[in-house]
């Protein structure tokens, strides 16, 4: 059984890292695959008794480096073959970690894998669906520590109230510095604005990993000689463009250049601009956006 389902985890664990390198997110990714012993607990603990299904045999698990990627992230997951959906709305006045779990369909071609998988005699109380859970760097760590040093020992914590809300608190001052990290790279991209360092600009904007090094010359020195440009593409939604290069499947080759024209297409339509594609560059893009 094991080996059966950590080959599917592994496979649906490929085919999201390699959607999300294809948009130059920074990320990395973990995948579980629950043991036999611990599916047949948690069927006795959990669900004795109960007609619904454990749903997450497969546990595949994000970690974002920014907050604005997994919004994107949970965007993007929400929609397709999707079971159930838990995502915490925040309150301004309760220290708590917010959950972001989408259950999803395993893939009609695994289906079959999948189930044969199972045990026969618990083979009714599994669905065929697997967990995604998206986190930042920052929350990930604390989650690790709060999973095994809280959630697995409760009776440690009865009685002790104020050092619970205390640890809670801990993940409230990661959310500040996750806000506090991103506004220091908005302010980055603004300060690179207003010298010129448009590359910077872009790299500082929307950090994401780039094939190239810089902007070519000749489309430099266009925003140079048209700095609206360069400001249109400053204040332009970093989630809107995420969400394009998560949404189109055709190959985008993620250079500087390429994204400021994609910025283009999608949101200025400069003409000028469009008329400075390469045209192997106009090619790529209307295959992208048309895919």
């Amino acid at each position: 059984m094991q080996n059966t389902l950590e080959k599917i985890a592994a496979q649906l664990t490929s085919e999201i890292s390699n959607s999300l390198s294809r948009c130059g997110l920074m990320y990395r990714i973990f995948s579980r695959v629950k043991t036999e012993s611990s599916i047949r607990h948690k069927l006795e603990v959990k669900y004795a008794g109960k007609k619904s299904k454990l749903q997450d045999m497969i546990g595949i698990r994000i970690v974002a480096y920014f907050q604005d990627d997994v919004d994107a992230l949970a965007l993007y997951y929400s929609v397709g073959d999707v079971v159930k959906k838990a995502i915490d709305e925040l309150d301004s006045s309760t220290f708590r970690p917010q959950r972001l779990n989408i259950t999803s369909r395993i893939p009609s071609d695994m289906i079959e894998e999948f189930v044969s998988a199972i045990p026969e005699e618990i083979r009714d109380c599994v669905e065929p669906t697997y967990e995604l859970q998206i986190r930042t760097v920052f929350s990930e760590g604390w989650h690790e520590v709060e999973h095994d040093l809280r959630y697995k020992c409760k009776e440690d914590w009865a009685g002790c109230e104020p050092y619970s809300r205390a640890l809670n608190g801990v993940i409230a001052t990661l959310e500040t510095a996750e806000w506090n990290m991103k506004a220091i790279f908005a302010d980055m991209a603004r300060h690179n604005f207003l010298h010129s360092d448009y590359t910077a600009m872009l790299r500082n904007k929307f950090h994401l990993r780039f094939k190239s090094e810089s902007l070519s010359e000749p489309l430099n020195n266009y925003l140079i000689d048209n700095k609206h440009l360069a400001e249109a593409a400053l204040n332009v939604d970093r989630l809107i463009v995420v969400c394009t290069l998560l949404t189109h499947k055709a190959d985008f080759d993620l250079t500087y250049d390429n994204l400021f024209y994609l910025i283009n297409r999608i949101e200025m339509m400069d003409p000028s601009l469009v008329a400075m594609e390469p045209e192997e560059t106009k090619h790529m893009l209307d295959a992208f956006l048309n895919s």
